[in-house]
């Protein structure tokens, strides 16, 4: 079965119910979902940073229907690879993003995300927009 990565943004987009086309896409795809640990670091630094009693409640929801992965050390290998091929070719993206994409390339999973503009940079990722 195909798997999909949702990135942070996507996640973020998802919980605050504000893109039905994205949540439609969500939902058809439930069972082949999954998110990286990295994403769930990220989810929850975004709901301490704002201060919202709700977001933990939304994310623990979120994390009861999408399969979190750990983060691995097979992973790391492919960090390695794709942050030396980004930072060679003078396009690096953020930190956290290639920890995501890693984990994507690791699992084999096409990766679920809004930013287009940095993922489709990663040698070898799939990469697709529900938000659109």
């Amino acid at each position: 079965m195909k798997r999909y990565l949702l990135d942070t943004d996507v996640c973020s987009y998802f919980i605050k119910g504000t893109n039905p086309v994205l949540n439609r896409r969500i939902i058809a795809h439930d069972g082949a979902l999954c998110m990286s640990v990295i994403t769930l670091a990220e989810l929850r630094f975004g709901a301490k940073k704002n201060g919202s009693s709700r977001l933990p409640v939304a994310i623990d929801r979120l994390t009861e229907v999408v399969e979190v992965l750990p983060w691995l050390g097979s992973a790391a290998h492919h960090y390695a690879t794709l942050r030396h091929a980004l930072e060679s070719g003078g396009e690096p993206i953020g930190s956290m993003d290639m920890l995501i994409a890693a984990a994507a390339l690791d699992c084999g999973a096409t990766l679920v995300t809004h930013n287009l503009a940095h993922f489709s940079r990663v040698p070898g990722l799939a990469v697709i927009d529900w938000s659109v």
